[in-house]
């Protein structure tokens, strides 16, 4: 039988660069502590609160127009700009709205800017939608707890 030699163990390398220290002057990232009332659950709720009704466009330019606004904070910091969600995902926010009940369809309707598109339809908060804070920041989570 042959004798088994001791294994020789490789010495792990030590890394070339050093990793340079992050800048004091910090943001989080969209969905962190810095631009978490720029959630779109959480700046529609705060919308709906301070208009009263108002239709998913409005809303998704007042955000753009807030996160422009960040945008050029974090700029000026050498941060990385936030990216805005588009509409069509927007809209889906809206979606789950209406089926956690938060929110609800108002009878008011507008012509769109140009004819080919939709009348625009406005909603409100429901008495739900105002006492409720989890549905607004997740509202896939509370319709489906399962996916968590």
């Amino acid at each position: 039988m042959k004798e088994r030699r001791p294994r020789v163990r490789k010495a792990r390398k030590e890394p070339t660069r050093e990793r340079k220290p992050r800048n004091p002057p910090q943001i989080t990232g969209f969905w962190g502590r810095g631009a978490s009332l720029y959630r779109p659950g959480l700046f529609a709720k705060k919308y709906f609160e301070k208009h009263g009704d108002a239709c998913a466009a409005d809303i998704y330019y007042a955000l753009s127009e807030e996160i422009e606004r960040l945008n050029k904070e974090r700029i000026e910091i050498r941060e990385k700009p936030f990216q805005r969600p588009n509409y069509s995902s927007f809209s889906r926010y809206f979606h789950w709205f209406l089926i956690l009940k938060l929110i609800e369809r108002t009878d008011r309707r507008e012509p769109a800017i140009y004819d080919f598109l939709e009348k625009r339809v406005f909603y409100r908060l429901t008495d739900k939608g105002k006492a409720e804070e989890a549905g607004w920041q997740d509202p896939i989570a509370m319709a489906h707890p399962e996916f968590r």
